[in-house]
């Protein structure tokens, strides 16, 4: 091998030594180098310069292609007519077949068959084995002949390839005595057919002796489609065959087997047509036979590959007259069909009969035959058929009104089917649907109740770029459409559940609270943030949209019809479909069952009831003792209610919360008007260290009004605020800065805190100061502290330690009297219970000497007036003020030494 390489170099240098005047770059010798490629004993060099050629021709090749495949995809004139005349997208038939023409010069080709004719320039290789081990490389030569050592010539021009290899065996089993022969053919001569007409590249295709017609035709760039595929004619020694690309798509002819130097082929123009159209196979336009202007209406459906289905097809035809006027006419099976005409397949009916449908919260879903399934139970068969947990006081079937065909909805009950009661019979085309706990769990969600209350929905189905928004549910759309339309009590019944569950709902966050609060600080930040979390859940959630919804046509809107109302101490509450006279015993079933504090001596029943003589419904109220009536036979029907109550309990449903100190803190559950000193009793009482006066008493009840308080607040501002951009020069700057503060207003943190008295000495003398207790209040207790907080516009802010006698002025001039911007006329102290009270200071009959408790907060608030310019600010700034003053005296009391 290295030997090989060697030589290599060798004649290149002595090529340069022989020819002067050509320079071998050594840069090219270290290329060669690396490119020689060793695969057993062969040994091939690429040279750059050949392969960047390849390259560029492949390039080349690639963008001709490309240009072939969309010359051959435009439509041509022939098929622009068709398609204004059928008004359908029909194209010519065949010419795909040239979508995909070599890139390469070269053509396809493939096993040499025994049928090959061989010719002048074809090499063989002859083996010999046995007696004689020897193999030649014989050519063809000029005079057509393979001439073997120890073998008469043999003259093989026009012989097949099979012959010669069985007329070689047998001259060797003659003349060489213990030898075989094997043949095989090496290289195919070389020859040159000429290609004019409708092809792409019209001239002169060189390829090899095996090339076909078809591969010349693709090498020649395919034939347009003004070609002919069915008249193609090929020329050899003056006589005329005619190669036809239908019978070889068809699989009836192979065609030409391989051409021969010099050969022609001329594609004419095409030739007769007509179109097969409508519902078929193969819907396109045919080229007829060369030199047949009709054909027989079953040639032309073959050419169609037929109807889609055996029968129910009506047949017609697109008849051109003498003046080119367009008739349509029915055809029968004998009839021809000219040339430039069209056959139309149209299905008489497109209808299905005898076909029912099992759907919704199924295992088998599909069509059944009505033979078999007759009914509602037949369809369904077995129970076990039933999805897992499915809802079963209410199904629906789809049916058909005979008269207008219109699908409609018709409820049925599952349950009562399913327990022995009479079965429904089903029609053609049914579809019956079985609903599941999904599919009723979506009636109370937060989607529907908004769209019931306000009649909009207004999520779009389509996002920004264009795509489908998975949030999107057209069902919602539908019904916030019928309920605009509708001015009708249709859906009065889902209305007045929306409030229901929504005060539900409110009680069960309150309930959330109180247990929260009974937590202690843990346990309240746990309540702020899991609502926090709730919150941002419901925002960023995908809807909940059953597919079942989207399938049936307005059965949401139907389903809200039919609903009822179940509600109090029951473990599911919510909203159920039902059909006329469910039992109560039911309807209790699916929604959870009575909890365990539930009152079943006392359930309330408001059903609806038709009187048919005025035509009006009227809702009637009864009281059921459960434990002396069946439910199974109190009976209910759609738009109605149930209310379970609840067995009464002295005790409040939650708790309150003390901490501090208390002998025993903690959480208390309270009697319903237990007071306060009563529970600082069962507590233990206070201990040694405690600080009654500066009990902090918090109220969610309070804090709720405190916080609607400040947002009206805050939209006053803005509304004022709003009001003094245009009637004063006010800067953008000024404005932003207010709107921050409204802002920072309206997310301010409220406690809810109320002033109480808290000494149980005090309380024993004025009962009239002892608290109601209310679930959800929370009492701390601080230790008794030694300190007066001094804050505001001071220089130094600070706690001071409490002397008794001590004066407030003393006290702001221990920590470095006022600032600049105080506003010395406005300071007021804050008391450890809460109550806040101005002080004067001024030298005649001020507050100056006045003693302040342990505990208290002074504060000298900021002056304002430098900002008189805005009266906004002053305002918003106040409240400020107050909300920090109370948070820092709260925090004053908290804070243990």
């Amino acid at each position: 091998m290295k030997r090989l390489v060697l030589i290599i170099f060798a004649g290149l240098s002595l090529s340069y030594q022989s020819l002067h005047a050509q320079t071998i770059d050594p840069a090219m010798l270290n290329a060669l180098k690396s490119r020689a490629v060793t695969k057993g004993e062969t040994t091939t060099v690429v040279s750059p310069l050949d392969q960047a050629r390849q390259q560029e021709y492949l390039k080349r090749q690639s963008k001709l292609l490309q240009q072939r495949k969309k010359n051959i995809s435009r439509t041509s004139r022939l098929e622009k007519d068709f398609r204004n005349r059928l008004q359908s997208h029909i194209s010519q038939y065949g010419y795909s077949i040239f979508d995909n023409i070599p890139s390469g010069g070269s053509v396809m080709t493939g096993t040499v068959s025994d049928n090959y004719k061989l010719g002048i320039g074809d090499r063989l290789i002859i083996t010999f084995q046995g007696s004689k081990p020897e193999t030649y490389r014989v050519k063809v030569d000029l005079e057509g002949r393979v001439i073997i050592p120890d073998l008469k010539p043999i003259v093989v021009t026009g012989m097949s390839y099979g012959s010669f290899r069985s007329l070689l065996k047998k001259r060797v089993r003659q003349s060489i005595i213990g030898a075989s022969v094997y043949v095989s053919l090496a290289e195919v001569r070389n020859i040159s057919v000429f290609v004019v007409g409708e092809v792409g590249t019209p001239g002169v295709v060189h390829t090899t002796s095996l090339a076909t017609p078809l591969e010349i035709l693709m090498a020649a760039g395919g034939i347009k489609k003004t070609g002919s595929l069915r008249n193609i004619s090929i020329y050899r020694d003056g006589k005329k065959t005619i190669f036809d690309i239908y019978a070889l798509l068809s699989g009836k002819a192979a065609g030409f087997q391989t051409l021969n130097d010099g050969d022609r082929i001329v594609v004419p123009t095409i030739g007769a047509t007509i179109a097969v159209d409508g519902e078929v196979v193969r819907p396109g336009i045919y080229e007829l036979p060369a030199g047949v202007n009709s054909i027989s209406f079953r040639a032309a459906m073959a050419l169609a590959g037929g109807t889609l289905r055996p029968s129910g097809y009506e047949m017609s035809r697109i008849r051109l007259d003498a003046n080119g006027r367009q008739d349509f006419i029915r055809i029968s099976a004998g009839q021809d069909i000219y040339s430039g005409e069209a056959i139309i397949a149209h299905l008489v009916e497109n209808a299905q009969t005898g076909r029912v449908e099992l759907s919704g919260h199924v295992r088998t879903p599909g069509f059944r035959a009505l033979s078999s399934a007759k009914t509602v139970r037949g369809l369904l068969g077995d129970p076990r058929n039933l999805a897992e947990n499915p809802y079963l006081l209410f199904g629906l079937i789809e049916r058909v009104e005979p008269k207008t065909k219109t699908r409609f909805l018709q409820a049925f009950s599952p349950e009562k089917l399913l327990s022995g009661g009479k079965d429904i019979p089903l029609r053609n085309s049914d579809r019956v649907i079985f609903l599941g706990r999904s599919d009723i769990a979506f009636l109370i969600s937060d989607m529907v109740r908004n769209v019931i209350v306000t009649g909009k929905y207004l999520v779009a189905a389509r996002l920004p770029d264009g795509r489908i928004n998975p949030r999107y549910c057209k069902p919602l759309k539908d019904l916030s459409r019928i309920i605009n339309d509708t001015q009708s009590n249709r859906f009065t019944t889902a209305a007045r559940a929306v409030f229901i569950r929504k005060e539900s709902e409110n009680s069960k966050v309150g309930v959330a609270r109180l247990g929260a609060l009974s937590g202690g600080q843990n346990g309240q930040a746990a309540f702020i943030n899991s609502m926090k979390n709730k919150d941002k859940t419901e925002k960023t959630a995908n809807p909940f949209c059953p597919a079942i919804y989207n399938q049936v046509n307005n059965m949401l809107p139907f389903i809200l019809e039919y609903i009822v109302s179940v509600d109090g101490a029951v473990r599911l509450p919510g909203v159920y479909p039902i059909t006329h006279g469910t039992s109560v015993a039911s309807l209790l079933a699916v929604s959870g069952g009575t909890s365990n504090d539930a009152n079943i001596t006392h359930i309330e029943i408001a059903n609806l009831e038709d009187n048919a003589a005025s035509g009006d419904i009227k809702m009637k109220w009864k009281y059921v003792n459960g434990n002396q009536v069946n439910l199974d036979t109190v009976r209910i029907n759609p738009g109605a209610g149930i209310r379970v109550g609840s067995k009464f309990s002295n005790f409040e449903s939650g708790a309150v919360l003390l901490s501090g100190e208390l002998r025993q803190p903690g959480v208390y559950t309270i009697r319903k008007g237990e007071k306060l000193s009563e529970l600082i009793k069962r507590a233990g009482g206070l201990t040694d260290q405690a600080y009654p006066y500066g009990a902090i008493f918090t109220r969610e009840r309070v804090r709720e009004i405190q916080r609607e308080e400040l947002e009206k607040t805050a939209r006053h501002l803005q509304s004022a605020m709003v009001s003094a951009s245009v009637k004063k020069n006010i800067k953008a700057d000024s404005m932003a800065a207010v709107a921050q503060l409204t802002k920072n207003l309206v997310n301010a943190k409220i406690i809810g805190r109320v002033v109480i008295e808290a000494n149980p000495v005090k309380l024993a003398l004025n009962p009239s100061l002892d608290t109601v207790l209310e679930a959800g209040d929370a009492l701390f207790i601080p230790k008794r502290p030694n300190f007066v907080v001094a804050m505001g516009d001071v220089l130094n802010p600070g706690a001071l330690q409490f002397i008794p006698g001590k004066g407030v002025e003393e006290y702001i001039n221990e920590v470095g009297g006022y600032t600049r911007s105080a506003d010395e006329d406005r300071v007021y102290i804050v008391y450890p219970n809460g109550v806040a009270r101005p002080v004067s200071l001024s030298s005649w009959g001020g507050d100056r000497d006045m003693t302040v408790p342990p505990g208290t907060a002074i504060v000298v608030p900021t002056d304002l007036s430098p900002y008189g310019s805005l009266s906004l600010v002053k305002e918003i700034g106040g409240i400020f003020q107050n909300l920090a003053v109370s948070a820092a005296s709260i925090a004053v009391l908290a804070r243990r030494r």
